[in-house]
């Protein structure tokens, strides 16, 4: 036998002898095993500070390997991770939205207190904004504070602001009546506006405080603060469709901004919804808000009130149709995952539109000589239904 044909045959051999190792060590990798090493392998990622790595692989985990132990103990990590990162985030978003809200009170007051020169309101500056990051800073620091509970006091303090000043103008409070040769009317000083901004930011930063105690979930708290505006924007719409005016129509603003406020949190409580699915339903109400202008458009309706009632019906429709759409099984935590559906339509107890991960995969194909053969390839499921 020629040493040509021997080193040939020697090369065949041990190319058997591998393509049977690996065969034999791919048919003895289960699922849970694969599962098992990406749950270690975040659990890396985690200790050397890529946790926003960590958490997209432990959502990759939990989706493709629903049954598996790994999947048990990643939602377990899961949750600690973002816990610890939503904790972070809420007590960045109140020491950050503090420091701004006193600084706006340092210029309001001086102006509640009638000031017309310069050097109040240099001061107000100089001790709003540093007292406002100093207290919530020192607040902060003696308490976890989540998104939710910062979002909380956020709205809290601008709807007491908001609220206070409407309230004002409708009931006319600190206007005073002035009379002259030429008859009586009303005056309302400049100190009252910002009187009333005042009190009410100061009972908001009270009310969010006491409210910032309890833990509310983030996706909670941003269906309350879709409420309140699209309660506002519906109480403004139904003043115009009745033809009202100046106060009347500012009082039908303020009370549907409340309405809608209240009316957000028993629905937050029974539906749970994510912060995603809260912002996408408020998406297709502003996209069938826009529609209803593009008809106003075509149409062009003569009366103002025709022109205001068609996007208030297609942005109702489009809000009903967006809640019905996402609305489904969010994650625990409260946030949306929807990068991390197991395919583009799933269909299960619900149905839902997602956006899978490509996942590597071996593909049948022929090679130059006819014969078939797997090839590495990325892989993306359309459509996954359960029943």
């Amino acid at each position: 036998m020629s040493l040509r044909r021997l080193v040939s045959s020697s090369i065949v051999c041990l190319s058997f002898h591998v393509s049977m190792d690996t065969q034999s060590l791919q048919a003895q990798q289960t699922p849970a095993d694969t599962a098992a090493v990406i749950l270690e392998v975040a659990r890396q990622l985690r200790v050397e500070g890529a946790t926003t790595t960590a958490e997209e692989l432990l959502e990759y985990l939990i989706q493709r390997y629903p049954g598996s132990p790994a999947a048990t103990q990643a939602r377990e990590l899961l949750a600690d991770l973002l816990g610890t990162l939503e904790e972070r985030d809420g007590r960045v978003q109140f020491i950050v939205w503090n420091t701004l809200f006193f600084t706006w009170l340092g210029l309001a007051t001086p102006a509640a207190l009638g000031a017309d020169e310069p050097e109040p309101f240099g001061a107000g500056l100089l001790i709003g904004a540093p007292v406002g990051y100093l207290a919530s800073r020192a607040f902060a620091s003696n308490r976890p504070i989540s998104s939710g509970q910062a979002g909380a006091y956020t709205l809290s303090t601008i709807w007491g602001t908001w609220q206070a000043m409407g309230w004002r103008a409708v009931l006319n409070i600190g206007e005073k009546e002035i009379c002259n040769e030429f008859g009586c009317y009303s005056d309302t000083p400049t100190e009252a506006p910002w009187t009333a901004a005042v009190v009410g930011g100061l009972a908001g930063i009270g009310t969010g405080l006491w409210l910032s105690k309890k833990n509310i979930p983030r996706g909670d708290m941003t269906l309350v603060d879709h409420g309140a505006l699209w309660g506002t924007y519906y109480g403004l719409a139904l003043g115009i469709i009745l033809n009202k005016e100046d106060d009347t129509l500012l009082a039908y603003t303020l009370l549907g901004g409340n309405a809608g406020l209240l009316a957000a949190v028993p629905a937050a409580r029974a539906w749970r919804p994510t912060r995603g699915q809260v912002r996408l339903a408020s998406v297709a109400g502003l996209a069938g808000g826009v529609a209803g202008l593009g008809i106003d458009l075509i149409v062009q309706p003569d009366d103002t009130e025709t022109a205001v009632a068609i996007p208030t019906a297609t942005a109702t429709i489009g809000l009903i149709v967006g809640a019905l759409t996402v609305r489904g099984k969010g994650r625990p935590d409260g946030r949306s995952s929807p990068d991390f559906q197991q395919a583009f339509l799933n269909v299960g107890d619900d149905v839902t539109v997602g956006f899978p991960l490509p996942f590597a995969s071996a593909l049948p194909s022929l090679d130059e000589h006819g014969r078939r053969r797997l090839r590495p390839a990325l892989s993306v499921n359309l459509v996954s239904a359960r029943f």
